[in-house]
């Protein structure tokens, strides 16, 4: 408690020396307190915001022809998940972002996409137990100095008053990048690179989980997760990303 205490007087004191919000977040030009997620109104109109139509899985925006209740993957795959949510899908404006947050070390992007994630869970009516991020691996850690999702689950757990539980979920390994490949390579370096630690098998045990993590493509690293939590007794796992790929039919193997 008193922790938590110090930790907000101080980035209050941050806040009022170096002010977080007159720069927008994407292009750099000035704004004004009053721009959701410090983002200009340029910005906020480049990006694309998921509003419309959702797969009933995975949550990826599905277009406004598309005759379908699930995208090409969910139709193709299987997900231990229960559902997904998502805030924007993946182009060109949200790729600057997440690589600025992801290396060019602007960790303080974790508040603004906090906020992005708590208003996109605002209108769901599901009930949450605890917040479990996806762990990136060891040596990227190492580089980057911190870890993108606990970041972000330790924002949204801020706002959305529900625990987050880090050390739980545990990452056995380094993987390569898993961009390019399809989804049955993906499952293939994934498997068996999580596992559950011994004092957080009592945290997990019927609970409803969210898990958080930056971006969602084809649901494998997920998938990883989620079936290990389930195995340890989790009750429900649920899924928040900042940003999902596009509704692109999957490459086979």
């Amino acid at each position: 408690m008193i922790k938590r205490v110090l930790e907000r007087a101080g980035k209050i004191i941050f806040e009022a020396i170096f002010p977080s919000n007159i720069y927008c977040i994407s292009c750099g030009s000035l704004i004004d307190k009053t721009r959701n997620y410090s983002l200009c109104d340029k910005c906020m109109g480049k990006l694309h915001w998921i509003n419309g139509r959702t797969c009933d899985k995975c949550g990826k925006a599905l277009p406004q022809t598309y005759k379908g209740r699930f995208c090409y993957d969910c139709m193709t795959y299987s997900h231990y998940f229960s559902k997904g949510y998502s805030c924007l899908t993946y182009g060109m404006y949200e790729r600057e972002l997440l690589f600025d947050f992801k290396y060019r070390g602007k960790s303080y992007l974790a508040e603004k996409f906090a906020d992005i994630l708590y208003d996109r869970m605002a209108c769901e009516d599901i009930q949450i137990d605890v917040i479990i991020p996806i762990p990136v691996g060891a040596e990227r850690l190492r580089k980057r100095g911190y870890d993108q999702s606990v970041l972000m689950a330790d924002n949204l757990s801020a706002r959305w008053c529900v625990p987050v539980a880090k050390d739980i979920l545990l990452r056995k390994r380094d993987t390569p990048f898993l961009r390019g490949l399809s989804p049955v390579e993906r499952e293939n370096v994934l498997k068996n690179v999580f596992c559950i630690s011994q004092t957080g098998q009592k945290t997990v045990r019927s609970k409803r989980i969210l898990l958080v993590d930056d971006i969602y493509t084809t649901g494998s690293t997920a998938d990883a997760c989620s079936k290990e939590l389930l195995e340890k007794g989790a009750e429900d796992i649920f899924l928040l990303t900042l940003a999902s790929g596009g509704n692109r039919k999957p490459k086979m193997v």
